[in-house]
């Protein structure tokens, strides 16, 4: 009998030696994934070591606001929109000059707004050179009749942009991709691929340390350097392509809202984002 008791008593040390380290486990394993998340949220916020802010000065295209319609048969609830930044007073834009927006990418992303378009509308987008001589790149899509950002990244197949050319480029919206070639809205704009290291210095504005930050920056804080040196189109993609990929991470979100704050474009604040073509 007292053998047994003995036995029995054993057994009870041994599982609660067992259950102790287990629980202790699980503290440890709590502990060091506490730890490891702590360090993940210091890395991501080292790395973003910069708010954004759209700089005022830049070159503000003066075709923002598209919609040229050519038919009243479905254009009225319709509206494109090249996205880029309207001009501000301050900026003095020359409105019998043709302005445009910068890139330092080869190939970049071009964006639109749209909105109430037909499920079966088609839309056809267009790179021309700066005389529209020459069409370098032409893709065509239907809408699926949506409302947001659109955008079209130019491919692989697309000639490069060249550095210091103006480009014209333009999207337009078939009501009826069968019916006449007149039954269209279309908006449009202009680009320039430009050479950060040969951006123009000015009393109020010198870009050559944002080029050198610009070249070993993380993506979390490229987005508010482009915006920096007023790059429009290279700030709005690198930003979106951030948010697609974290789109809870509410840090990204006030970015989008700091950019188009800033470039008095608060009404595309809450508008979707599409896709890119």
């Amino acid at each position: 009998m007292k053998s047994f008791q003995f036995i029995l008593i054993l057994s009870a040390v041994s599982l609660l030696v067992a259950s102790n380290g287990t629980a202790s486990d699980k503290v440890q394993t709590r502990d060091f994934t506490s730890v490891n998340n702590t360090q993940s949220t210091r890395i991501q916020t080292a790395q973003r070591s910069r708010r954004l802010n759209w700089r005022v000065g830049v070159r503000p295209s003066r075709y923002r606001i598209g919609g040229l319609s050519r038919s009243s048969s479905c254009a009225s609830p319709t509206k494109l929109m090249a996205f880029v930044p309207p001009a501000r007073s301050e900026e003095k834009v020359n409105i019998f000059r043709t302005t445009v927006e910068i890139t330092l990418s080869s190939r970049p992303t071009l964006w639109i707004y749209a909105s109430a378009i037909p499920k079966n509308a088609e839309l056809e987008f267009s790179l021309q050179d700066a005389a529209g001589n020459r069409e370098l790149y032409n893709t065509r899509f239907m809408a699926n009749g949506q409302t947001g950002l659109l955008g079209v990244r130019l491919p692989d197949t697309a000639p490069e942009l060249v550095i210091g050319e103006n480009y014209f480029w333009e999207i337009a919206m078939r009501c009826d991709p069968e019916g006449a070639s007149t039954n269209l809205i279309s908006t449009s704009s202009w680009v320039q691929r430009v050479d950060p290291n040969q951006m123009q210095t000015t009393p109020a504005f010198d870009p050559k340390s944002l080029v050198r930050e610009l070249a070993r920056a993380s993506n979390l804080n490229k987005p508010s350097i482009y915006a920096d040196l007023g790059v429009w189109q290279d700030a709005v993609t690198a930003l979106i392509d951030l948010q697609q990929k974290q789109p809870n991470n509410q840090e990204l979100k006030q970015d989008w809202r700091n950019l188009l704050t800033g470039a008095q474009m608060t009404e595309f604040i809450n508008v979707p984002i599409l896709e890119v073509k």
